[in-house]
């Protein structure tokens, strides 16, 4: 689990590594994680893809995103993948 930062009513906001999986095709590489991004209460499966330096991130909607803005989360989510500090 990784701690990311509090929300509006200054609980947790932690994301959880699920599972890890690395897709070729052709000479290309896709490492796809699936995860969950939380406060305790409320939670959300999130996927992130990253191929050629670029980062796609992928979550549904929340109750999560009332106490916690969503466009900072991605950027704290993007910055995780790109600094390979996901397992």
């Amino acid at each position: 689990m990784i701690y990311l930062t509090n929300d509006a009513l200054d609980q947790v906001v932690y994301f959880e590594m699920r599972s890890k999986e690395a897709l070729r095709s052709g000479r290309s590489v896709q490492q796809v994680y699936h995860g969950l991004l939380g406060n305790g209460v409320h939670e959300v499966d999130v996927t992130m893809k990253k191929r050629r330096g670029s980062v796609e991130i992928a979550f549904g909607s929340s109750a999560l995103f009332c106490f916690v803005e969503e466009d900072a989360l991605r950027r704290m989510l993007e910055g995780m993948v790109r600094e390979k500090t996901v397992h």
